[in-house]
Formats: structure tokens, C-alpha cells, sequence
């Protein structure tokens, strides 16, 4: 009963989500350079092309078991931003912020020497606090970010931040993947939270930076 709640609150806040985005609207001319950057992580159908063009999240997740001990965790996001990448990390680049910009995380650090990242993850609807530690570098112009979770939370996840110019407009973009020892949380209902996070995260992130 208690993840059937769980489920039902994530499609609510997804749902509601829907009518926050950043409408862009671009023209089917961009679905090629777009598909180009994300091909290498991810392949977007044409319908998810079209969202994206649109300036819609689309985000992507799925949780497996490969043994009766193990879960396997595969999330993709990306979306448009309406400025160049150059001045839309400027915000985006100050992790340490996050705490402010999204509910679900209460605590937000981060080490310029260390180039290390450390939130606190919280929400009622979740099962448990989650503490993620990561490395990554202050990210303020396109490229390609790898990045590791050091500690805690999903220990050893591997991902890449894709920062990519397309025309005046910035793509941002997210992919993960982990294989670890099975966490307390259901498969469905696993991947409909990192989903929804994701999707939430890169909306806030892209509001809050617009000016």
C-alpha cells in the first residue's frame, strides 16, 4: 500500500509538471543536429525529437533486477534551454545552490578543490533520505561531463552531464547507469522516481537560469 501511495504521488507531480515547461517550439530543421549530440548516450525516437523541439523534459528510465540481489538502473534525460550554454550555466553552475532551486533536495555542497558535489535528498514521499557524493567539474561552457557517485546512495554510478550549443539554444542532457546491490524501492516504482526527479530537476534548472 505504502508504494502504491508512492506511485500515485509521483504521476501527480509528473502530470502537473507538464504545464510548467519552457515552450520553445523550434522548427523539424533541428531534430538532426539533436539527435547528432545525443546519439552517443541515448537515441530519441522522432516523437521524443518533436517534445524536445517543443521545449518539453523527456526523460527516460528503467530498473531491472539481473539477480535476485542486484538491481540495474538505466536514466536519460536532455532538454532545450532557451539561452546559449555560455550564459545558462552560469546559474546552473553554482551546485551548491540546488537546495534553493529544487524541494527534494535539502542540503547542497560543493568543493571548487575538491571538484566534489554533496546533496541531501528528502521528500516525503520518499522512502529514505538519500545522500549522493560526486565529482564533477564547475561546468560553464559545451562539452561533455563524466562523472562517478564516490559514496553513499548509488554508490559507484557512472553518468555523463551533455552540455551542447544548438543554435542560440543550449541542450542539456543526462545519462546514467548502475548496477548495485538491491536498494529498498520496488523496480516500477525505483524508475518512476529517477524519472520524475530527472525530469523535475532539468525543468527547474532551466527556469531558474533563464535570466
Amino acid at each position: 500500500m505504502r508504494y502504491q501511495f508512492f506511485l500515485i504521488a509521483l504521476c501527480a507531480i509528473l502530470t502537473t509538471s507538464i504545464n510548467a515547461q519552457v515552450k520553445i517550439d523550434l522548427s523539424s530543421a533541428f531534430q538532426k543536429p539533436v539527435f547528432e549530440e545525443l546519439k552517443s548516450f541515448y537515441s530519441p525516437s522522432e516523437g521524443q525529437l518533436e517534445e524536445i523541439l517543443k521545449g518539453h523534459v523527456i526523460s527516460v528510465g528503467k530498473v531491472t533486477s539481473p539477480t535476485e540481489k542486484e538491481q540495474k538502473l538505466f536514466l536519460f534525460v536532455a532538454g532545450l534551454h532557451p539561452r546559449n550554454c555560455t550564459r545558462a550555466m552560469r546559474k546552473i553552475s553554482f551546485y551548491e545552490n540546488y537546495s534553493e532551486y529544487m524541494d527534494f533536495i535539502k542540503k547542497s555542497e560543493y568543493s571548487d578543490e575538491k571538484e566534489t558535489v554533496f546533496f541531501v535528498m528528502d521528500h516525503t514521499l520518499l522512502p529514505f533520505a538519500m545522500n549522493l557524493t560526486f565529482k564533477i567539474p564547475r561546468i560553464k561552457k559545451p562539452g561533455v561531463y563524466p562523472f562517478t557517485f564516490e559514496h553513499g546512495f548509488l554508490k559507484d554510478l557512472k553518468g555523463n552531464i551533455i552540455v551542447k550549443d544548438i543554435g542560440k539554444y543550449c541542450l542539456l542532457g543526462l545519462k546514467t547507469d548502475w548496477q548495485g546491490p538491491e536498494t529498498r524501492i520496488p523496480n516500477i516504482a525505483f524508475s518512476l522516481f529517477t524519472q520524475t526527479v530527472g525530469k523535475l530537476g532539468l525543468e527547474h534548472l532551466i527556469r531558474v537560469s533563464l535570466f
